[in-house]
């Protein structure tokens, strides 16, 4: 853990912290939104996303995404390690008769994956890398997440920028101008600029397509203007 001021930042955000999130808190607009993230709307029709499309939807949340994409007949593996957000997931997919196309696994994406090799043709990172604050642990979700996407399969990565109104003003209390947190949660992320993010995706990936999208949200009831850079990536592995 690092340690700045009386707060330890951890490795991982941890799934206690989520599950209050889901259940009590509801800081986070996308803790209770049922639509799919807005980057990944952008790019499902560029990148085909449908019938017989396998997707890793790494780190699920609520399911929203996973819903979104079995809509679309893909086959969808969700992933969480928090127990509300789990509950979530099956409970959505219930509703919407979709159980048959996605499959809800509760597991740490730190942790080995209990996945072969070349399982899915997409993996989806809505949000999730960013709450990995170590590097080592960055280092093997990216690594886990080449492994198991299949040769020239791609990947979806969405993550906020320094320039996000709502995040941008935690900044000058955090460590080192891209971690943040989140005073109404207690969460922990990381900000990435569009350099970082080229330079930490260029060794292991091919980089298809990146964009700086902006949207207007809603958190406690105020307006702000979001920044997130959302990256599509092609896995370079034969």
């Amino acid at each position: 853990m690092k340690t700045t001021g009386t707060d330890l930042i951890p490795e991982i955000v941890p799934a206690e912290s989520w599950d209050e999130e889901f259940v009590v808190k509801h800081s986070i607009p996308s803790s209770t939104r049922q639509e799919p993230a807005k980057a990944l709307l952008l790019f499902s029709e560029l990148l085909h996303l449908g019938p017989s499309t396998r997707v890793l939807d790494a780190g699920s949340g609520n399911g929203r995404n996973a819903i979104y994409l079995a809509k679309r007949g893909c086959k969808v593996t969700a992933v969480d390690f928090a127990d509300s957000a789990i509950s979530a997931t099956r409970r959505s997919a219930k509703q919407a008769g979709l159980e048959d196309n996605i499959v809800v696994v509760k597991h740490s994406i730190d942790d080995p994956l209990p996945f072969p090799d070349h399982s899915f043709d997409f993996v989806l990172d809505a949000y999730t890398f960013c709450h990995f604050l170590g590097d080592a642990i960055g280092q093997r979700f990216w690594s886990a997440m080449s492994r198991v996407v299949r040769p020239r399969g791609q990947l979806l990565s969405i993550a906020f920028s320094p320039e996000d109104e709502y995040y941008a003003q935690f900044l000058a209390d955090g460590p080192d101008g891209s971690l943040v947190r989140d005073p109404s949660n207690g969460i922990w992320k990381r900000l990435y600029t569009e350099d970082q993010i080229r330079s930490l995706f260029s060794p292991i990936f091919e980089l298809q397509y990146f964009t700086r999208f902006e949207f207007s949200d809603i958190v406690f009831g105020e307006s702000y203007r979001r920044v997130v850079f959302a990256s599509v990536l092609r896995n370079t592995l034969q």
